[in-house]
């Protein structure tokens, strides 16, 4: 797994690295038992502080994202998801309000935003 930290971006380190975790594992670049590099590993990788690292390996750990094994590592877990369609709906629902909200500051028609959703959709294979 290979980690590319924007330091000019808006979104904090920790959240870039969740978010590439969780992109790799969406575009199937990750696997399912994948031992992730250690916080030492990836924190003198990317010359950040190693509680950036442990505090996104934590948050991926709550979201069920990745296990932690004592003395293994941490590991690409089984996604097998506990919340129910009603909480689901209503995450993705506020996801897809801020992008919406964006594209209305942007002045993106919203044919136009269909369409890149269409298109990333088929990007990450979910037709």
């Amino acid at each position: 797994m290979h980690f590319n930290i924007d330091q000019a971006s808006d979104r904090p380190v920790y959240q870039q690295i969740i978010d590439q975790v969780k992109r790799d594992i969406a575009l199937k670049r990750s696997k399912i038992g994948e031992k992730l590099p250690t916080v030492r590993e990836l924190a003198a990788q990317l010359i950040i502080n190693p509680n950036t690292i442990a505090k996104a390996y934590r948050q991926l750990e709550q979201d069920g994202i990745i296990v932690t094994k004592p003395g293994s590592g941490a590991f690409i877990a089984q996604l097998d998801t506990h919340l129910s369609e009603q909480v689901r709906k209503k995450i993705i629902a506020q996801q897809l309000e801020l992008l919406v909200v964006d594209a209305v500051h942007m002045q993106i028609d919203p044919q136009k935003l269909r369409q890149w959703f269409e298109t990333t959709i088929t990007r990450f294979h979910m037709k």
